[in-house]
């Protein structure tokens, strides 16, 4: 029986979550598998994150105490889906407009491109021990370690923001200084939670970079593109080619469904801003951008207004996904609605093809220690599990690992209800707003 853990997106225990079963696969899987593009950059960043572990041990030693795991734990929170999902609404809800949905794409589309590059390399995180990782949400140490994806999100967000601070709302230069301090704290918890290597930081900044300067230079174009007629198609078809090429991994790491979460509001952003932008009784002055705090209100209605938002962004989150995946359980059990979906009607997991599949014992250290913010350790002893190869087939046809996660309905389920998330933003609560008289003053 290989291990279990739970996979919950967003690192909220009320939610019911998603479990899944980890086993490190053994060296020969990889090499049986990958091709040798990633053979070679897996065993390129593999060296290097041993080499420096001396140095995360170090710095641990050295440096590790209560306050400081408190507050690098807090830190990394900042960079978590439930923060995400609950802030990014007030950006839209302040009328923040172009520079809103860039900043939303910046930070969603960042978590995909991190998550590709993770399954692809498909290299480890600092082995623990003798590195401690101190971490709320344990679900993602079984994640791969390049590169850091709460550096690329950070390093995106804030090249993003220094840009119009700079550049556009002509901010003083102490407050971009505040900001990349801010962001030097999350990316320096990396390293001193023990969750990530010098080169996967590294990485992330090299990623996080390139994003935030194209969307710089091109989202105001993509931004008209949306707001088009046939805006939320093009977006569509972005996000089915993107979450169909996901790389398959050989270890169940939970970035893709972190991708298929992420870049399935950004659909939800351009479905609603779409859809904002031809409802003029939602406008404020002739204005479609205009979904804003107002000084006409009172701080009580501005605050009524931001609860709205959230109480609809939650519910619609706890109660649509139910609906939705007993919907496509419903759905993928016909033969010919599963041909239709893309997904193959014998719902057979990739381990399961005839023929040329091989099995192999692999010892599974199952012995990572694990700390939480008061310092105590949990270990756990090794096991062997019995790992089978894919067939040949199943290699060919991407039908491995990572697979069986995309594939199934809890993780379909998804997209409508994270895209929810976007249309709830600039449709269902602006509705609300107009009916409930919270509408800024014309």
């Amino acid at each position: 029986m290989l291990s279990r853990f739970q996979l919950d997106e967003d690192n909220d225990t009320g939610h019911e979550a998603t479990a899944a079963y980890f086993a490190k696969a053994p060296e020969y899987a990889y090499k049986a598998v990958y091709s040798k593009s990633r053979l070679f950059l897996r065993d390129l960043v593999s060296r290097e994150v041993e080499r420096e572990m001396p140095w995360l041990v170090a710095i641990q030693c050295i440096c590790r105490s209560p306050a400081l795991d408190l507050l690098f734990v807090f830190t990394g929170m900042l960079g978590n889906h439930a923060f995400f999902m609950l802030a990014l609404p007030f950006l839209h809800i302040c009328g923040f407009g172009v520079f809103a949905r860039g900043l939303s794409f910046v930070i969603l589309w960042s978590v995909y491109f991190s998550g590709v590059a993770k399954d692809y390399i498909s290299a480890p995180r600092p082995a623990s021990p003798p590195v401690v990782q101190i971490t709320r949400s344990p679900a993602h140490t079984f994640e791969y370690g390049f590169p850091s994806s709460h550096t690329t999100y950070v390093v995106a967000t804030i090249l993003y923001i220094s840009h119009y601070m700079l550049n556009v709302w002509g901010c003083p230069l102490h407050w971009v200084y505040t900001l990349w301090v801010v962001g030097s704290f999350i990316v320096i918890g990396r390293v001193y939670c023990g969750l990530h290597s010098f080169i996967d930081v590294a990485g992330g900044v090299v990623i996080g970079t390139t994003e935030a300067l194209a969307f710089i230079l091109f989202y105001e174009k993509l931004d008209s593109l949306i707001l088009s007629t046939a805006g939320p198609l093009y977006i569509a078809t972005v996000l089915y080619l993107a979450l169909s090429n996901i790389p398959r991994s050989l270890d169940l790491c939970p970035c893709c469904i972190d991708s298929f979460c992420a870049t399935s509001v950004t659909l939800g952003l351009a479905i609603g801003a779409w859809a904002h932008a031809r409802m003029p009784f939602l406008w404020r002055n002739g204005v479609a951008d205009s979904i804003a705090w107002d000084k006409s209100f009172t701080l009580a209605q501005n605050a009524v207004r931001s609860a709205i938002t959230i109480v609809l962004v939650v519910s619609w989150k706890v109660k649509s996904k139910p609906m939705f995946v007993a919907l496509l359980k419903m759905l993928l059990c016909s033969h010919n609605a599963a041909k239709a979906l893309v997904v193959h009607s014998d719902a057979q997991s990739c381990y399961n093809c005839e023929s040329d599949s091989n099995t192999i014992v692999a010892s599974e250290s199952d012995g990572k220690q694990h700390s939480d913010i008061d310092g105590r350790h949990q270990a756990a002893g090794s096991k062997e599990v019995s790992y089978q190869l894919p067939s040949a087939k199943c290699i060919k046809d991407g039908r491995y690992g990572t697979y069986d996660l995309m594939v199934t309905p809890e993780n379909l389920a998804r997209i409508p209800i994270y895209a929810g998330i976007g249309v709830i933003t600039y449709v269902a609560a602006p509705i609300a707003f107009y009916y409930l008289d919270l509408m800024p003053a014309q």
